[in-house]
């Protein structure tokens, strides 16, 4: 069964919704709890997957998104999980995915 964009940008903001009651614990939570960092790390992962199979005609109906370093992060994630830094997944999650939500809600970043 095809997925068409609408449920893969439901898929964006559900991942990004869980992302943020995460990082709503706190720092101090999420970096002494591994199960938060993975969880984290996996909502990324659908994030960029979800994004990466967007037709660029979505995608260019978003253009403040940037897409490729989304795409970019998941094939970090997934393939390059031994680099990956729990201080860099904490900052993108509170810095670029409430600027993700807004950019999907059409409302400026700025």
């Amino acid at each position: 069964m095809s997925r068409g964009d609408e449920l893969r940008l439901v898929d964006i903001r559900e991942a990004c919704t869980e992302i943020e009651v995460i990082t709503g614990l706190g720092m101090p939570h999420f970096t002494e709890n591994l199960i938060a960092q993975r969880a984290t790390e996996r909502l990324l992962e659908i994030v960029g997957e979800a994004a990466n199979l967007l037709s660029d005609e979505t995608k260019g109906q978003y253009p403040d998104v940037p897409w490729r370093d989304i795409t970019s992060l998941r094939i970090l994630l997934a393939h390059h999980y031994f680099r990956v830094d729990s201080n860099q997944i904490w900052e993108i999650a509170v810095t670029s995915i409430p600027q993700l939500v807004q950019s999907l809600r059409g409302v400026s970043s700025d």
